[in-house]
């Protein structure tokens, strides 16, 4: 395996990418970090940041965004998406209004550009303003609650981890964001309490 092909390996096994799908890896900007949950978006940066991450294509603004505006709406966006994925799973009815808010601004169009000896098509989104510019991600997020398989879309087992994944795994018996982390952790914390019990 050749050094970048290495580095982009261990990058999509980042707690970035252990959601397995765009939308729940934007969920997951929220997370535990030394015993506390912290947020990762802290300001407009992060969220243009987290996009180029996730390989979204970002948005030529006509004019700049009202500072923070992105990060607020980003947010917003993000408890929308963590309220109807755990209503989803939850087998409840799903609330949509705040979500299809954010997908009536996603006014877009495809675009066909010549690259060398091929043609590329590609969305083009016409913002003008931040929850246009989160447009790709909340069709992301409509595009996992509307086809989805909540059966694979599971919480980590971890002891107090707030991370969510979709189980792709051949056997579809994902139990952890990570194997190296949680999963460790559960992992002693079992032979501890087997070691305790066999010692009474």
């Amino acid at each position: 395996m050749k050094a970048n092909a290495k580095v982009i390996e261990r990058e999509k096994r980042s707690v970035d990418f252990v959601g397995d799908h765009v939308a729940i890896n934007f969920i997951n900007t929220r997370r535990m970090h030394e015993g506390v949950l912290a947020d990762t978006l802290q300001s407009d940066e992060n969220v243009i940041a987290w996009m180029r991450k996730m390989d979204i294509r970002l948005p030529l603004l006509r004019k700049p965004l009202r500072p923070k505006a992105l990060l607020r709406a980003a947010r917003s966006l993000r408890t929308l998406a963590l309220r109807a994925l755990e209503q989803r799973k939850a087998g409840k009815r799903v609330r949509l209004e705040g979500l299809n808010t954010f997908l009536a601004q996603a006014i877009s169009h495809l675009q066909l550009k010549a690259r060398e000896r091929r043609l590329d098509l590609q969305r083009v989104y016409l913002r003008r303003d931040a929850k246009r510019y989160l447009a790709p991600i909340a069709e992301a997020i409509a595009d996992l609650l509307a086809h989805g398989d909540f059966d694979l879309v599971r919480h980590c087992e971890g002891e107090k981890c707030v991370l969510w994944f979709y189980d792709r795994t051949k056997g579809h018996r994902r139990r952890w964001c990570t194997a190296e982390g949680c999963g460790t952790r559960a992992r002693v914390a079992a032979f501890r309490a087997r070691r305790a019990a066999a010692s009474k």
